[in-house]
C-alpha cells in the first residue's frame, strides 16, 4: 500500500525491506529469550539464525527467480533487488532447514530442541513479513469488487504493474483494480499460529512438537489462502493447483506423519506450570 517509505536523493527505503528487517529482529530476540530459558548458549542460536538467514534469502529468491525465469533472463540485474519484493517462503524454508541441520550437527546441538525454540520465531517472522508484502503490493489476491482493496500507482507496486501489463487498467490509472488482501489473511493466520505455538509450548511433553505443528498448520493455512491468490498461468500445475499448494500438501503430510510418530514415543519433557 505504501511501497516506498521515503527516499534521500537517489536512495529509496522500501517498506518490504524494513518489514523483513523487523521480522528478523523480532524473531531473533524471541529465539534468544527462549534459548536462554532452555539452557542453550544464545550465541549459538544467533550464529544459527545468521546462517539460516543467508541460506533462506538465497533459497527464497532463487525459487522466485526460477518461477519467473523468462523475466529475469531478460532483466538479469533485477535478480539482486530483493528489497523490492520477490521471495518465495518455501524456497527459503527448505534451504534454511538444510542449513539448520548442517549447523546443528556440526555444533552437536539437539536438532528438535532447537527446532522447537525457533518455531514461534518462524511464525512471528512470517506474519510480520506478510505485512511487508501488503505494503509492497505483492502476493496479492484475485480481483474482487466486493472485498478487494485498491493499491495506488505510487512506486508502481507489483499488483499495479501486473494489471497494466494485462491491459486491465490504463497507464493513467491512479490505482489498481480492487484485489483481495491475501497478504493480510496470511498475516492474521500466522499471528494466530504464533500464539497457538506459545500455548502448546506450555503443555508439550515431547521435542519436535512445536516445529511440526508449525509446519503442518502453516501448510494448511497457506494451501487455503493460495486459493484466493492471483497467479499467472506459469504458476499453475495440473490446471488447478499452484506450485505452493503442491509443496504445502507434501509438507503437511510429512508434518502429520512426524506428529503421529512423536505422539507414540515416550514422554521426554514434563509439561510447564
Amino acid at each position: 500500500m505504501h511501497r516506498i517509505l521515503f527516499h534521500i536523493g537517489p536512495i529509496y527505503v522500501y517498506s518490504y525491506g524494513v518489514m523483513l528487517a523487523l521480522a528478523f529482529a523480532a524473531g531473533t530476540y524471541l529465539a534468544v529469550v527462549r534459548a536462554k530459558r532452555e539452557g542453550i548458549a544464545y550465541t549459538k542460536v544467533i550464529d544459527l539464525i545468521f546462517y539460516v538467514l543467508i541460506a533462506s534469502l538465497v533459497g527464497a529468491r532463487l525459487m522466485f527467480v526460477l518461477l519467473n525465469a523468462g523475466y529475469y533472463l531478460a532483466h538479469p540485474f533485477e535478480i539482486f533487488k530483493i528489497w523490492e519484493g520477490g521471495l518465495v517462503f518455501y524456497g527459503g524454508f527448505l534451504s534454511g532447514f538444510v542449513m539448520s541441520l548442517w549447523f546443528l550437527r556440526k555444533n552437536t546441538l539437539n536438532v528438535w530442541q532447537v527446532a522447537d525454540i525457533l518455531a514461534p520465531s518462524l511464525a512471528l517472522g512470517t506474519a510480520i513479513g506478510r505485512i511487508g508484502c501488503f505494503l509492497n503490493g505483492c502476493c496479492y489476491g484475485k480481483i474482487s469488487y466486493a472485498w478487494g482493496m485498491r493499491f495506488p500507482s505510487s512506486g508502481e507496486p507489483p499488483v499495479y504493474a501486473q494489471q497494466l501489463f494485462d491491459g486491465l487498467i490504463p497507464y493513467a490509472a491512479a490505482c489498481s483494480l480492487p484485489v483481495l488482501p491475501t497478504q493480510l489473511y496470511e498475516a492474521f493466520a500466522y499471528f494466530a499460529l504464533f500464539i497457538f505455538l506459545l500455548w502448546i509450548d506450555r503443555h508439550k511433553k515431547r521435542q519436535g512438537v512445536l516445529f511440526w505443528n508449525f509446519v503442518f498448520l502453516y501448510s494448511v493455512a497457506r494451501f487455503i489462502i493460495e486459493s484466493f491468490r492471483y497467479y499467472e498461468t506459469n504458476f499453475i500445475v495440473f490446471g488447478f493447483l499452484t506450485v505452493s499448494q503442491l509443496i504445502s500438501m507434501a509438507l503437511a503430510l510429512v508434518a502429520l506423519v512426524s506428529l503421529v510418530r512423536i505422539a507414540t514415543q515416550p514422554s521426554s519433557r514434563a509439561p510447564k506450570k
